[in-house]
């Protein structure tokens, strides 16, 4: 299966959601490769990371890839149960070939208007990569988000998003927590982790829902 995180603003906890989701999947036993087509190699690096510090924890394969990697994404899916695509938040030719080969894209969103202002050209961009691929599963989730319940931008989110059908966004949402960035640098995900604060434990479910929710798994 081939699962494209992307979308057209970076900053969005793309990478963040690449990471963390094949960590999840690859602790299920899964087969799993990401290919890192942003040019800054966010995923890339910590993927080196993981492997250089972190040997005895599922292996998660990482290549990179630019331009057109459409049929790299084809003979990878024959060999890997997982293919996880990052490329680099902006339109590009990357995410462009990457959409006429997967399966689902995952669209990560920080909850502020300059991120939701880019779901209109982005989602004409899907509809056009639909026209050869017309299986494609469109998803979002709220990325990045406020912790403070005072915030009103998570509900604005979900109103302005449903005025696109196009688009299901998830009922999972990522809020800003310093384990992600802390576990990154690490070579780690966040269900990795051996701190028991209460945020490791809410990054953890969040991780762990976004999975299930992507997968239509039941939750445990």
């Amino acid at each position: 299966m081939i699962l494209l995180i992307a979308g057209r603003k970076g900053g969005s906890g793309k990478s963040t959601v690449t990471m963390n989701l094949s960590v999840s999947l690859a602790h299920d036993g899964k087969d799993v490769i990401i290919v890192d087509a942003d040019r800054q190699s966010s995923s890339a690096s910590w993927a080196l990371e993981r492997s250089s510090c972190q040997p005895n924890l599922p292996k998660i394969h990482c290549v990179e890839k630019h331009n057109n990697i459409a049929e790299t994404l084809r003979d990878l899916n024959t060999r890997y149960e997982y293919v996880l695509v990052d490329p680099a938040g902006r339109d590009s030719e990357e995410m462009r070939s990457a959409m006429i080969v997967a399966d689902i894209i995952i669209i990560p969103l920080r909850p502020s208007q300059l991120d939701l202002d880019t779901v209109p050209e982005l989602v004409n961009i899907i509809q056009d990569s639909k026209i050869i691929n017309p299986h494609l599963k469109v998803l979002s989730v709220l990325s990045i988000c406020p912790t403070n319940p005072i915030i009103n931008e998570i509900h604005d989110a979900r109103e302005f998003l449903s005025e696109f059908p196009e688009v299901s966004l998830l009922d999972t949402i990522v809020c800003d927590r310093k384990i992600y960035r802390d576990c990154v640098s690490d070579g780690l995900g966040v269900i990795e982790t051996s701190l028991s604060s209460e945020s490791a434990k809410k990054a953890r479910k969040e991780i762990l829902d976004l999975k299930r929710e992507i997968l239509n798994e039941k939750s445990e």
